[in-house]
């Protein structure tokens, strides 16, 4: 192995380490998560790189409007609540552009509540592009 395959492979072997999932490339072009419980093969690695990835994390985006909020707000349980780290919250009001919560002076925006909010269960106040 030389510098440049080590650069190439650094990346993979850290996600490893830190318990990320890593993907392997079939035949037919599809990506499998890999079950490693305690061991990666370095051979493999090695010898065809190509074949191997960090699985990419979903992407988020804010909200468009209020169908596309309401819609989504129903998959999280319980439904309406949001927290931040300053404290977990009620949703009372969704319009096209914003969101209540709290008092009827409390409307914010949906880039400000993707940014600074997470539903419950953890996952991104928004939507999962796919």
């Amino acid at each position: 192995m030389d510098r440049k395959q080590a650069k190439e492979l650094l990346p993979i072997i850290q996600a490893f380490a830190e318990g990320k999932i890593i993907q392997s490339r079939r035949i037919n072009g599809m990506w499998i998560d890999l079950e490693m419980k305690t061991a990666l093969n370095i051979i493999s690695l090695i010898d065809q790189p190509q074949k191997y990835r960090i699985k990419p994390e979903p992407k988020y985006r804010p909200f468009n409007d209020a169908e596309e909020c309401w819609q989504e707000m129903q998959k999280h349980q319980p439904f309406g609540w949001i927290k931040a780290s300053h404290g977990y919250f009620n949703i009372i009001g969704i319009m096209d552009d914003r969101i209540n919560f709290g008092t009827k002076e409390n409307w914010l925006d949906y880039e400000y509540m993707f940014k600074m909010y997470k539903f419950i269960d953890g996952t991104p106040f928004g939507i999962k592009e796919e």
